[in-house]
């Protein structure tokens, strides 16, 4: 579960800005067309979190995954594939319609009558036995109430009703859903049909941990699925039928079954002090109780090796800005209040200093914000933090606190005790969406990172949410 009192995790790591003369052969800090100054971007390192990982019991049927919202996967199981999601497909029709219509916490959002078509469409979902809510025309529904009736009972025909009032038509709101999935990086995510009835639309487990971490970053998502019942004009009151429901914290979130998906569920829960909202995925299951088995012992495997860290050291050294052709050095230091986030062992952690160019890193001074440091996980930015210029000189470290395999005259690594190194310094030059490069050293040889091999950075779509019950 961690202490209470954050460890650091990755405080300390060099840079070499090497393009830092006035002139540069490749160009990379010349002026941007308009005469914009492109930023100055340092890739500075990558960090493994150091323990023992987590171990989990994968289930013989199916397959399953477990995340941290906003962080990352924490396991998922081995042979991954895309498979029917049936009902939860509904929790990318929720999140489409709240980007197009977003909900405050107490807000009901616009009206939407309910017509004789939504009751024929309503009767034919009836008469195939799928999930249904019923309607009347002339009934008018809030879209939060419409939300309600997709997330709790899961109506077929209200993901149906969605889509038309959000888009115009079915077509076109699954189009919007496709492009959210490709927004999200979902590469094995695939969607027919609003409902999940069509068994075209399939997904991993993987995938859909992620889906439902970004739908629980809602707090109007959150105080929906965690309720046991809820009432609606003309049916009543219609039950949560998510059987791990209130056990050990869970909140939610989304339930599914169908003859080709067989039994799915997604279940969420707060760890480590509300820090973290761990969300759980079971795809294939046979019918019953599993699924919820399994998703409460995921839950409670990846929160045993759950960490609040210190991205930072208080107030330390972040690396050395390096003038080119013997010029002198400048210490860069962090905040005074480090930044925290929950990690588990084996999390890779992305380090990355950006300034608003090279002539504000050449004019500063002792004390002056020069740039932001970035710490990222697969899914996206944990914190960003300021980064100033050091009043002293920088030191160099022992040689013994070298971790790079080749160690270059410039870089000075500085030992980390939570982490183990698995990036050394690159340089790069950015300007509008292209990078080009500037100098600096090839990454250390590693698992995520291979031998002489430049680091793999790139998060984008996959952003950390910050989580406020509500």
């Amino acid at each position: 579960m961690g202490s209470s009192r954050p460890s650091s995790v990755g405080a300390a790591f060099a840079i070499v800005v090497a393009c830092l003369a006035a002139s540069s052969s490749r160009g990379a800090l010349a002026a941007a067309p308009g005469g914009v100054t492109p930023a100055l971007t340092v890739l500075a390192a990558q960090q493994v979190v150091s323990g023992q990982r987590p171990s989990f019991r994968w289930p013989t049927t199916g397959e399953v995954a477990v995340a941290v919202a906003g962080v990352g996967l924490v396991g998922e199981s081995p042979n991954q594939r895309q498979v029917p999601v049936a009902s939860l497909t509904k929790m990318m029709t929720a999140l489409v319609v709240l980007r197009d219509h977003p909900l405050a916490p107490g807000q009901a959002g616009p009206s939407v009558t309910i017509t004789w078509w939504d009751v024929h469409d309503w009767k034919q979902d009836v008469r195939a036995g799928d999930s249904v809510v019923e309607v009347r025309a002339g009934e008018v529904l809030t879209e939060y109430q419409l939300l309600e009736a997709l997330m709790i009972p899961s109506g077929d025909n209200i993901a149906d009703r969605l889509a038309i009032w959000d888009a115009g038509s079915i077509d076109a709101f699954v189009a919007k859903m496709n492009r959210m999935a490709g927004t999200f990086r979902l590469g094995s995510t695939h969607y027919a049909d609003p409902s999940g009835v069509d068994p075209r639309s399939a997904s991993t487990a993987a995938d859909q941990a992620l889906v439902a971490s970004k739908l629980m970053a809602d707090p109007v998502v959150r105080g929906i699925v965690r309720r046991r019942r809820i009432n609606l004009p003309v049916v009543g009151i219609l039950s949560n039928h998510n059987p791990a429901l209130g056990i050990d914290g869970i909140i939610g979130v989304k339930g599914g079954y169908s003859s080709h998906a067989h039994n799915c569920l997604v279940t969420a829960a707060f760890r480590t002090h509300h820090a973290a909202l761990v969300v759980s995925v079971a795809l294939g299951q046979p019918y019953g109780l599993g699924p919820a088995r399994i998703d409460e012992a995921l839950l409670e495997a990846a929160t045993k090796r759950l960490r609040r860290y210190r991205l930072t050291a208080l107030g330390a050294a972040v690396g050395t800005l390096t003038a080119p052709r013997g010029g002198p050095s400048v210490g860069l230091v962090g905040p005074d209040t480090p930044p925290t986030a929950v990690v588990w062992p084996g999390l890779v952690l992305t380090y990355e200093i950006t300034a608003s160019s090279a002539e504000a890193l050449r004019s500063a001074r002792p004390g002056s914000v020069v740039g932001v440091l970035t710490v990222s996980a697969s899914w996206g930015a944990l914190a960003s933090v300021p980064v100033r210029v050091a009043a002293a000189p920088p030191s160099s470290p022992a040689p013994s606190a070298m971790r790079s395999p080749r160690p270059r005259r410039l870089v000075h690594l500085r030992d980390v005790p939570d982490a183990s190194r698995v990036g050394a310094a690159r340089v790069v030059a950015a300007a509008g969406r292209g990078r080009s490069s500037a100098g600096g050293v090839a990454a250390a040889g590693s698992r995520e990172l291979s031998q002489g091999a430049g680091p793999s950075f790139g998060t984008s779509g996959r952003g950390n949410e910050v989580f406020r019950d509500g």
